[in-house]
Formats: C-alpha cells, sequence, structure tokens
C-alpha cells in the first residue's frame, strides 16, 4: 500500500511555537516538487517534543494543505501504551491515511512484549499502520520473528527500516503477505534497498531535495539506472550533511536559507554550529540546490 518518496517533514517554529502557516508552505512546496507522500510528526519532525495538541495541530494542518494530493502519514509514537493509543486516535480522527510507530524508546521491549504492544494498538484503530524500525533512537529493534507475526494482522501494512541491514528485505519478503511493503528509513542506503525488495525510503533529505529524492525513486522504477545512479552520487554528501549536527537541525538550517522557515529547533537540540553550517553549504552546492532555489531566495527576500 505504501511505497515511494516519502518525506519525513520538519516541524517549523517561530518564537517558540509552531509555525503553522510555515508548514502549509512546505507542504504545498513538497508536493510540487514531486514528493510522494509525507510523513508528519516523525523523529524529524521532533515530535516528542510536542504537546499533544500541537501534534494534532500539526497534523491537521499537513492533511488540510494536502487535500489529498498525496497519502499522509502520522507519527504517533510514544513511551507508554495509554499515550501511543492516544495520539494514535487523535490522528486517525483527523483523516490520515497511514498511522506510524516506533518501537518504544528506552524501555527496551522483549520481542514477545512489542508484539503485544503493536497488537493491541492494531485491534484498537482502523487505519492502516506502519511499523517503525529504528534501533539506534530505541535502543531495540522489532526482530524478523516479530515483523512477521504482526504481519498476519490485517491493517499492519508497511515496515519503514532504519536498520541499515541490506540483507534484511529480501529475507523477510519471502515470508510476507503479498501487500506488504518495505521502506527504507536510511537515504544513504535507498538505492540499494530499493534493489532489495524495498519499494521507498522516508526521507530526511527530502525536506530539502524533494525532486531529487522523487526523481531517485522514479529512476529506479523506470529501470533507469544511469539517472538513478547520477542522482545517488549528488545526494550522498547531503544525507551526509543532514545528520552533521542532530536531526532535525540540519534540515532546517537549509530551509532557513531557503526562505522556508527559521531555523528554531526545541531544546535539548541546538541550531546548527558554524562549523556544521561550512559542510551543509558545501553539500547544498554539489546537489545543485543553491543555484535550483536561487530566484526562490530572491522572492522570498522581497515578499
Amino acid at each position: 500500500m505504501f511505497k515511494g518518496a516519502y518525506t519525513a517533514l520538519v516541524t517549523p517554529f517561530k518564537d517558540g511555537n509552531v509555525d503553522y502557516e510555515a508548514l502549509h508552505t512546505l507542504v504545498d512546496w513538497q508536493i510540487d516538487e514531486s514528493i510522494d507522500g509525507l510523513v508528519a510528526c516523525g523523529s524529524t519532525g521532533e515530535a516528542f517534543f510536542l504537546s499533544h495538541e500541537e501534534q494534532k495541530k500539526v497534523i491537521q494542518t499537513v492533511v488540510k494543505a494536502t487535500n489529498k494530493r498525496v497519502p499522509v502519514i502520522a507519527g504517533t509514537s510514544s513511551m507508554t501504551l495509554k499515550e501511543t493509543l492516544e495520539l494514535t486516535q487523535q490522528a486517525e480522527s483527523i483523516g490520515v491515511d497511514g498511522l506510524m510507530i516506533v518501537t518504544p524508546p528506552y524501555v527496551k521491549p522483549t520481542q514477545e512484549a512489542l508484539y503485544e504492544y503493536f497488537k493491541a494498538i492494531h485491534n484498537k484503530t482502523s487505519t492502516p499502520l506502519i511499523l517503525y524500525d529504528n534501533p539506534g533512537r530505541s535502543c531495540r529493534n522489532l526482530e524478523d520473528t516479530t515483523v512477521l507475526a504482526l504481519a498476519k494482522l490485517p491493517r499492519i501494512q508497511c515496515l519503514k527500516d532504519a536498520t541499515g541491514d541490506l540483507t534484511r528485505p529480501s529475507a523477510l519478503l519471502e515470508h510476507l503477505p503479498a501487500d506488504f511493503t518495505l521502506l527504507s528509513g536510511e537515504d544513504a542506503t535507498a538505492p540499494a534497498y530499493f534493489a532489495q525488495g524495498g519499494v521507498g525510503v522516508v526521507s530526511v533529505s527530502s525536506n530539502v531535495a524533494p525532486n531529487l529524492v522523487a526523481t531517485q525513486w522514479k529512476a529506479w522504477c523506470e529501470k533507469d539506472l544511469e539517472r538513478l545512479s547520477e542522482i545517488r552520487t549528488l545526494l550522498n554528501p547531503l544525507h551526509r550533511a543532514m545528520f552533521v549536527d542532530s536531526n532535525p537541525a540540519p534540515a532546517k538550517y537549509v530551509l532557513s536559507q531557503f526562505g522556508y522557515c527559521t531555523p528554531e529547533v526545541r531544546q535539548p537540540l541546538t541550531p546548527t554550529t558554524q562549523s556544521a553550517q561550512k559542510i551543509i553549504d558545501d553539500a547544498i552546492q554539489q546537489a545543485g540546490l543553491k543555484h535550483l532555489y536561487t530566484g526562490h531566495l530572491e522572492a522570498a527576500s522581497h515578499g
């Protein structure tokens, strides 16, 4: 069900508050740049720093701005089942197309506990669910046997895989239902993930390079490996630059340079350092984005 290039959207802030106007503008730009779908309130969206009311308004803004032009997935993760259910049911009531939930951070549940956790969410919702496996953030992975068991539940339909294990997709696909999809959660290895059976990516880099990330996926679908290789080369420095400081500070720095939002992040995160900005600027130059968006910058400065 879920495939293509999705952007894990940043949440813009202004003077400490969510900038919903900027968020709406970002959504329009992403869709104009041919992105296939959007993820609101993921880790790149600083979801764990948002109140429940802010999360509700962010998701409402994205759904309204999208106006069904592309699918919208909402991240609804928390540490406890109770709070995750509250956030999940809140997002479901807004009318999102999918609900993405990561393994609870810090608490390190067993695989049996993770199965029961996701099953409980499944049984109390009616919207398709995306499992999110990101042990780098949560300190607990979803083992393949757990993914396969959860995939038997009818509304668990996708895995966002941020493990970086490129042997995993083909191994899982031997046993998964035909309609269950695998999305890469790692920009740098996404093309290799496609080759192993993945059908898309949830991207951080597409916050600032949506057309390049979307075109890379399209090139794969069209079997244009030369074009895919060209774009991969353009994007590789950018993928590294997006994590030279803690995500999403680098993406917000670039978007502030493009005139779309401020570089604000919420503590304990801090904006990018000067040394990081140099690395990011070089990556933007290598990707050709300064040239592409010069006109927008000039228009923004006069608007």
